[in-house]
């Protein structure tokens, strides 16, 4: 009876020293668990839980890897040396490998304040660098190279042989934010003038533009109204020339038709004195005629003068009265 007794109680001895050294951790999405036995890591676990009956020298350690955000704000001095104050954002997150973990747990802990010290330090070593690559002009209107800039020093090595701060803390970083410059009175008032100058400067070039397009518009206008002209010029040129063309073809026609038949341009003649006599009187004169004293005699007598035919004379003859209106 007393040995199970004493059985009995050694049972629960053993299950309440099990019970005070059991381990059980349940690991949530977006941790990574560390397991430690006397101070040295034995296995990097994931999400799960984690369960040690008889663990009495075992430790887990739960380690953050979620996308985190620090924010610093620091006065800085600008390449052409104008003070200001600068807000940033830096996002990041932990390596989730096991390897990064082992190594950033042996180097600097899983503790989420001192890996924030870690990059607080980094990050306004950044912003110091960055800022003398930038007038104040400059990072105000181009956060995104600030930015940018800031990014590259936390991730590129520095080059004396050391390890870029992302892979000193085994970090990688999601996201670099400038939240906002602020300058002095002095300064800002500057901006606001230059800000006006500068609406003024745009209006006066859109107004240069308009006039410059109205002018193109008007020379491509005249340039085509020219062309217009020249065209017609040309055609009406054509025209022309295409109807002397066929009137001189006519014509050479009616020459050779004539040399070709006397008789043609005998009738031609008759009809042209036909129509001469219609429109009055004719005269003609005897090849061998002096005209100037013809036509002196003429005047002072006031006669008409009918030349004749070649083998006939002259006749002067009284000029044709003019019927009175009655």
């Amino acid at each position: 009876m007393r040995l199970s007794l004493v059985g009995v109680v050694i049972v629960l001895i053993i299950a309440g020293i099990g019970l005070s050294t059991m381990k059980y951790v349940q690991v949530d999405e977006g941790q990574a668990a560390i397991e430690l036995v006397q101070g040295r890591i034995v296995a990097v676990h994931g999400p799960g839980p984690i369960f040690r009956p008889f663990a009495p020298f075992t430790e887990i350690r739960l380690v953050n890897i979620r996308r985190q955000s620090r924010q610093i704000s620091q006065n800085v001095a600008s390449s052409d040396k104008q003070l200001y104050d600068i807000d940033i954002q830096v996002d990041f997150r932990r390596l989730p490998t096991e390897q990064a973990l082992r190594a950033a747990y042996s180097e600097i802990g899983v503790d989420d304040t001192q890996l924030n010290a870690f990059l607080d330090g980094f990050i306004n070593d950044a912003l110091k660098s960055a800022s003398t690559q930038f007038t104040l002009d400059e990072a105000l209107s181009d956060r995104g190279a600030f930015a940018e800039r800031i990014r590259r020093f936390l991730t590129t090595p520095p080059g004396d042989g050391q390890r870029a701060p992302v892979d000193q803390l085994y970090i990688t970083i999601e996201a670099v934010k400038v939240l906002d410059i602020k300058v002095g009175e002095t300064y800002a008032q500057l901006l606001a003038e230059k800000a006006n100058l500068e609406v003024q400067i745009e209006t006066e070039q859109k107004r240069r533009q308009q006039i410059e397009a109205q002018q193109a518009n008007n020379l491509f206008q005249a340039e085509q109204e020219a062309l217009v002209a020249l065209t017609r010029e040309k055609g009406i040129t054509a025209a022309a020339l295409e109807a002397a063309n066929r009137e001189a073809q006519v014509r050479a026609i009616e020459g050779r038709y004539w040399r070709e038949n006397p008789e043609l341009f005998e009738l031609r003649k008759r009809e042209l004195l036909v129509q001469m006599l219609s429109q009055g009187n004719i005269w003609f004169v005897d090849p061998n005629t002096n005209l100037t004293i013809l036509l002196n005699n003429q005047a002072l007598d006031g006669q008409a003068l009918v030349i004749p035919q070649p083998g006939q004379q002259s006749v002067p003859t009284q000029p044709q009265q003019a019927p009175e209106n009655p």
